[in-house]
């Protein structure tokens, strides 16, 4: 009489446990982009990095799939707090350092050898607990020197970011 009572209730509590297991959410792949001019570049998401310093700094390294070696772009950020917004490179002139640079084979360009250097960083969410930020930027960087040509860099990132 019991075993007939007690099948029921294991039957019944084991179906509870596998209906309250769930799967750990899945973190969407890393991927980072990257535009020069409008044309799209190749980028190694094995290279590229995003930091985030302690003393709250942001550096985002996009490295081209054709250059792993490379410096590719690099952007600067100072007093970023770990939260989503837009955070403009016009800022440099209150005293922000807020920069941006591109180095490939002999190119060398930077914003700040542009006589107008709009630029940005926009993040739209950040993942504290996987270490994760996503956003866009778009900056312009000018090669010093003779026959200084400007680039426009543009690209998004849901990507992993490292604590320096």
């Amino acid at each position: 009489m019991l075993a007939r009572f007690l099948v029921p209730g294991l039957l019944l509590t084991g179906l509870l446990g596998f209906t309250a297991f769930r799967p750990a959410p899945v973190t969407p792949p890393a991927t980072i982009s990257l535009r020069i001019n409008g044309l799209p570049i190749a980028t190694d998401t094995l290279g590229s990095r995003l930091f985030v310093g302690a003393n709250h700094t942001l550096r985002l390294n996009v490295i081209r799939a054709n250059d792993p070696d490379g410096e590719g772009l690099t952007i600067l950020i100072d007093r970023f707090p770990l939260t989503p917004g837009t955070y403009a490179f016009q800022e440099i002139l209150s005293g922000h350092n807020r920069d941006a640079s591109y180095r490939y084979n002999e190119v060398a360009a930077y914003s700040k050898s542009c006589p107008d250097n709009p630029g940005m960083v926009k993040i739209t969410a950040v993942d504290t607990v996987h270490h994760v930020l996503t956003g866009t930027y778009h900056c312009q960087v000018c090669e010093s020197g003779k026959g200084a040509r400007r680039f426009t860099m543009t690209g998004s990132f849901n990507f992993p970011y490292e604590e320096e």
